[in-house]
């Protein structure tokens, strides 16, 4: 690991020199553990201005899912494709407390293959962890895997951004960023990261290195929608950038900020159809037209900060400090968002995340402070499986063919993968 403080500009400038891989079918290495294709092949690359401006994050790709009439049972009792070494003890899969030994997750379990509970870091069938990656020494806050490239980034609030070698596992470059790092993620070439008074954004392929102003406060949430990128701050502020056609000169317009933003600080976005949905410290989730960037509608049936949001199907999902997780839909032709559904947790929620299972059902992640992340079928919400950490998950992105990146507040990421996992 290259512990030097070194500028983006170098790194951007080294970065052209590596040229885009293709990736056979054979096996390659993330660090010391095999995996099928752990830097996927990629299309050949699409021009940046075509992507960025119909395409939303590639985060987002779970918002319009494969859906039938099929409900996927929670795998029996004992079956869970975990290790097949590890007993369970007494408690009933439905509960939300921990299964997994909590001496074995600190190291120091002695009873070995007589334990009563999991020595197992997670326990969904066809799901393995891969790679354990320690390079922070904080909260991730971010974690982007951008087109064309095969190097991982992380961001952290220890002020640094690690960017990893897909080939090896290998941390390559640490670039002290002199301030916290609240955001990171990336779209096409193009990585973006969230920091105080300013977004930066730089190309993986051409190098080039850009300082967005328009920011008050420090960003903590962006994402990409209809050619614009948003960036949500702890003013309650959300700034946008439009992305120029064919200029490379000056790739981004600087549009201002939203009229009726946040009392609070902005925590995340989500993108469905024509609407950005934002939340926030303020307990509320806001509601814009992409086409008019005005506020249509706020929402205020939580009673603590906003978390995390996803769209499934015709559904807004909220997740909240206040242990709720919150399913909005369409009560009128206005387009009116009503709770239709309320799950209250024994932990807070922290983040959520979608994705399609082996057999193209949708499946979401959901962290809690204690570390854990439980599975759930969707739509039955039926607990179909658990991951766990050491402290709490707090970033979970998912990536392409199967894999899945967590982050947690002690700065550990981690790679997981999803056998034959259909997108």
């Amino acid at each position: 690991m290259d512990e030097s403080a070194t500028t983006l500009d170098s790194v951007v400038s080294m970065n052209q020199y590596y040229t885009p891989k293709r990736y056979s079918q054979g096996r390659r290495n993330f660090g010391d553990c095999a995996v099928d294709d752990i830097a996927p092949r990629r299309r050949p690359y699409t021009p940046y201005d075509n992507r960025f401006k119909n395409k939303c994050s590639r985060n987002l790709v779970w918002n319009r899912p494969r859906m039938d009439n099929t409900t996927i049972k929670p795998p029996a009792l004992g079956t869970r494709g975990c290790n097949k070494n590890a007993a369970y003890g007494p408690r009933s899969w439905g509960s939300t407390k921990e299964c997994v030994c909590k001496f074995w997750k600190f190291g120091n379990c002695n009873k070995g293959e007589q334990c009563r509970f999991l020595h197992s870091w997670c326990c969904f069938p066809g799901m393995s962890m891969v790679a354990d990656l320690v390079g922070h020494k904080k909260e991730l806050k971010g974690i982007a895997l951008p087109q064309g490239s095969d190097k991982l980034f992380s961001a952290s609030i220890d002020g640094t951004l690690c960017i990893w070698d897909c080939n090896t596992g290998q941390c390559v470059h640490t670039i002290n960023l002199q301030a916290e790092a609240c955001s990171l993620i990336s779209e096409g070439p193009w990585v973006f990261l969230g920091l105080p008074n300013a977004v930066k954004a730089f190309n993986v392929q051409t190098s080039q290195d850009l300082h967005l102003n328009g920011v008050v406060g420090q960003v903590h949430a962006m994402t990409i929608a209809n050619g614009m990128l948003f960036a949500g701050t702890s003013s309650g502020s959300i700034s946008v950038w439009k992305a120029n056609d064919n200029t490379e000169s000056d790739p981004f317009t600087y549009l201002g900020s939203l009229e009726g933003h946040h009392s609070g600080q902005v925590t995340c976005f989500i993108v469905g159809g024509q609407r950005l949905y934002s939340g926030s410290v303020d307990k509320t989730i806001k509601v814009w037209d992409l086409n008019t960037l005005q506020c249509t509608m706020t929402l205020r049936q939580h009673t603590d900060t906003i978390t995390s949001l996803l769209c499934w199907d015709q559904f807004l999902l909220s997740s909240s400090l206040d242990g709720t997780i919150r399913v909005w839909a369409c009560s009128d032709e206005n387009g009116s968002l009503k709770v239709t559904n309320t799950w209250r947790q024994e932990e807070r929620v922290h983040a959520l995340s979608g994705m399609h299972d082996a057999e193209g059902k949708p499946i979401m992640f959901c962290s809690y402070q204690n570390g854990t992340v439980s599975i759930f079928d969707l739509p039955s919400f039926e607990e179909r499986g658990k991951m766990f950490s050491t402290n709490t998950i707090g970033t979970i992105t998912i990536g392409p063919d199967g894999l899945l990146f967590s982050g947690d507040k002690s700065g550990k990421l981690r790679i997981w993968s999803l056998a034959a996992t259909k997108v």
